[in-house]
């Protein structure tokens, strides 16, 4: 099965189409039979010269990793070594059932400290994931793929600008069902659970947006307004009181779950079917997390001074419609007041 948007490589050439053996492409649509089984994928090939979309049979191409644009966990705070961490979460993914992804599979990162950017260096096919685990130890990064419908990624970063921490990647369609139900959002819980342990991770938080990518502030994401909607966190650091559609749980070593995903907290526990008003609020908190987040960042000077004043000018118009439409009335006075303090600021301190 191929998803739109993914990559792959033709492992033959197609003489047709002028496309040599290993050309690259982005799947753009699948073409089905009268029964809806998979017969092509549409592919937008891409070269310095020339772009063509074509039909491709499914055997003549393969996955190729690439850097993800998916929804994205974060691990940090680890207290495993390296060597253990890399090792140990490998093997959490494949206790798990999600086996190494046919094709391109790992890939190589070096950190570019000049330009403080994560590269690609080299793509690889680790059929075991033996390659990642012994060669990744000496390397500033490394990115595996798995099989599955959620097309989790893990993603090493051991030599960055910050202590060493762990990501998780995988497709936003697999994720806004984890927001919607108990038994999407379980597997989620349950591997999540499992890596903070391999990795000995004092934090977890699912998802993270770009702009905490952008300066991998990771302690940020515990102030409030908060953007993810799970955590696994030290119980010294649950809020109190707890923030509207969060609710909380006690794990071992006083450790604690904070979320708003519909998981169970015990096997006697009903599934819970959040309602539209509850995704729409989630939806509220989020585009204020990435408006304040945003503007906490032009004081920072991570990444354009203009694109974070236009993320937080957007973030924040996004939160009144939200509003308005829910009919939150003085929560969309307090936001737009709010607007307009930025648009102030910025008038006045950095233009």
């Amino acid at each position: 099965m191929l998803y739109q948007g993914e990559t792959v490589r033709l492992v033959r050439a197609l003489p047709k189409l002028a496309l040599e053996m290993h050309a690259e492409g982005t799947v753009t649509g699948i073409r089905r039979g009268e029964a809806g089984e998979p017969l092509a994928a549409e592919v937008r090939f891409f070269g310095s010269a020339r772009q063509v979309t074509a039909d491709v049979p499914l055997d003549a191409i393969e996955l190729v990793i690439d850097f993800t644009a998916g929804c994205t966990a974060v691990l940090w705070r680890l207290h495993n070594t390296v060597p253990l961490l890399i090792e140990d979460a490998m093997n959490v993914m494949l206790d798990r059932g999600f086996e190494m992804r046919q094709g391109l599979n790992g890939m190589q990162l070096v950190y570019d400290r000049s330009s403080g950017v994560w590269k690609r260096v080299e793509r690889f096919s680790d059929p075991t994931g033996a390659q990642v685990v012994v060669a990744g130890t000496a390397w500033d990064g490394s990115m595996v793929a798995f099989s599955g419908l959620q097309r989790f990624m893990l993603e090493f970063r051991v030599l960055g600008r910050r202590q060493p921490y762990v990501m998780l990647h995988q497709r936003w369609e697999s994720y806004e069902e984890q927001r919607r139900t108990t038994p999407a959002a379980m597997t989620l819980l349950r591997v999540l659970l499992d890596l903070s342990a391999a990795v000995g991770a004092e934090c977890c938080a699912v998802p993270v947006a770009g702009n905490w990518l952008l300066d991998e502030d990771w302690d940020s994401l515990l102030q409030q307004p908060y953007f993810p909607d799970f955590f696994i966190i030290p119980q010294s650091e649950l809020p109190q009181p707890l923030p509207p559609l969060y609710r909380a749980q006690s794990l071992v070593k006083e450790k604690a779950i904070l979320t708003t995903l519909p998981v169970k907290f015990s096997p006697g526990d009903d599934p819970i079917e959040r309602t539209a008003q509850e995704l729409k609020l989630n939806q509220l908190r989020v585009c204020k997390a990435v408006g304040e987040k945003a503007y906490d960042q032009m004081y920072e000077a991570h990444g354009s001074l203009a694109g974070l004043y236009s993320d937080a000018k957007e973030a924040f118009y996004d939160a009144i419609s939200i509003a308005n439409e829910l009919g939150l009335k003085e929560e969309s006075e307090a936001l737009e007041k709010r607007l307009q303090h930025i648009k102030a600021v910025f008038r006045s301190q950095f233009s």
